[in-house]
């Protein structure tokens, strides 16, 4: 082999090497399904009342009052499709109520959305988590 193949195998192999390597960039995040976007209330009145504020991405805000326990807080998270279901994650009490920490223990938790589109509404359950149901659960219409 002549010193010019052997120059352009290596240049060639170097090329390749430096276009086929792992991008920099973080994964995107992937939208939800659409329906799922916007403001949500369930509309009830004082520590009954939950509302979402959900974006194209999943990212959530929301603002509850579990149980009456030490008045009404907000919750940050992400929701991510899985299949049929969402998974709840990054979740955090963000106004420093004494339930707040309590959020962070059902990151990763699986729940299911079931939209009822005629009513412009869905309810979130939760079978595996009755905190998660008791905190997030219930119909939330959209306003």
């Amino acid at each position: 082999m002549n010193i010019f193949t052997r120059i352009t195998g290596i240049a060639l192999a170097a090329v390749l090497l430096a276009f086929s390597g792992c991008s920099d960039e973080p994964e995107k995040d992937k939208p939800i399904d659409p329906r799922l976007t916007g403001e949500w209330s369930n509309e009830l009145e004082g520590a009954d009342g939950k509302t979402f504020s959900i974006d194209y991405y999943g990212y959530f805000t929301a603002s509850l009052d579990p149980a009456g326990a030490d008045g009404r807080g907000t919750v940050t998270g992400k929701l991510t499709a899985e299949g049929t279901e969402y998974i709840m994650s990054n979740m955090k009490e963000t106004t420093g109520k004494n339930w707040g920490d309590a959020v962070r223990f059902y990151n990763g938790t699986y729940i299911q959305i079931i939209y009822d589109d005629a009513r412009n509404s869905f309810e979130l359950q939760c079978k595996d988590s009755p905190p998660v149901k008791e905190f997030f659960g219930g119909v939330y219409k959209k306003q």
